[in-house]
């Protein structure tokens, strides 16, 4: 079994003090295509795949 050692200064932070709000926010922005298309494969009066294709 091996131990890795981490220094902290060579650790990076992603994004520095960010919001639960925000982040949140950035994820519908990034994957709205993605949520919208499963939501209509819920429901079932539309094509999915297709309106995935047109939102991305």
């Amino acid at each position: 079994m091996s131990t890795i050692a981490i220094n902290r200064e060579n650790y990076t932070v992603r994004e520095e003090n960010v919001s639960l709000k925000e982040r949140i926010k950035n994820y519908f922005t990034e994957n709205a295509a993605i949520i919208s298309a499963g939501l209509l494969s819920l429901n079932g009066n539309a094509n999915a795949y297709q309106m995935y294709r047109l939102l991305k």
